[in-house]
C-alpha cells in the first residue's frame, strides 16, 4: 500500500501555496505594523525625555533663584517664567519629529539663561538674543540647520517662532 502524492493534485498545490503566501504576507503586514508602533513609542519617550531635562532644569534654576532673592524683591519686580520654542511649518523642508524635538531642545537650552531673569533686563538685550539664535547653526544627522526668528515675545513667558532653515 502506498500513499497517494499529494504534490501532484492541483487543489493541494494551489491551497500550499496560497497558505505560503499568506504566511509571507501576513509576517509582512505584522513587521510593519510592529515599526510603526515601535517608532511611535520611541518619538513618546524621546518627547518625555526632553520635558523632564527642561523641568528639572527650570526647578534647579528657580531652587538656585529663590535662595538668591528675597521674596519681597520678587513680588516687586516681574520674571521670565517659561519659555516656549515653536517652528513656522515649512512645505519645502519638512521635519521629521525627532529631529525636530531635538531641535527645539538645543534651542531652549540655550535660552534657559534667561529664567527667572528680570524683564527689563532680558528686554534691553532682546536684539542680541535673537541675533545670537539666527546665528546658531545646529548640526543633527550630519545636516547642518539654521534659523530666522519669525517672533519673538518678551513677557512672563518667552515665546520664539523659528524658521528651520539648511545650510550647505
Amino acid at each position: 500500500m502506498r500513499v497517494p502524492p499529494i504534490y501532484s493534485r492541483k487543489g493541494w498545490q494551489r491551497f500550499l501555496a496560497g497558505l505560503s503566501v499568506g504566511v509571507v504576507f501576513g509576517w509582512l503586514f505584522f513587521l510593519m505594523l510592529f515599526g510603526i508602533m515601535y517608532e511611535k513609542q520611541i518619538t513618546t519617550m524621546k518627547e518625555q525625555k526632553i520635558e523632564i531635562y527642561d523641568l528639572k532644569i527650570q526647578n534647579q534654576t528657580l531652587l538656585d533663584d529663590q535662595k538668591n532673592y528675597d521674596n519681597k524683591d520678587l513680588e516687586k519686580t516681574l520674571l521670565i517664567k517659561n519659555i516656549q520654542v515653536t517652528f513656522e511649518k515649512d512645505k519645502d523642508l519638512p521635519l521629521n519629529s525627532l529631529t525636530r524635538h531635538e531641535l527645539k531642545k538645543d534651542i531652549q537650552a540655550e535660552l534657559n539663561d534667561l529664567l527667572n531673569k528680570d524683564l527689563g533686563s532680558v528686554s534691553r538685550t532682546r536684539s542680541f538674543i535673537i541675533h545670537s539664535l539666527e546665528n546658531k547653526t545646529l548640526i543633527i544627522d550630519d545636516i547642518k540647520y539654521g534659523f530666522e526668528v519669525k517672533q519673538f515675545v518678551l513677557w512672563t513667558s518667552v515665546e520664539v517662532v523659528l524658521t528651520v532653515q539648511l545650510i550647505q
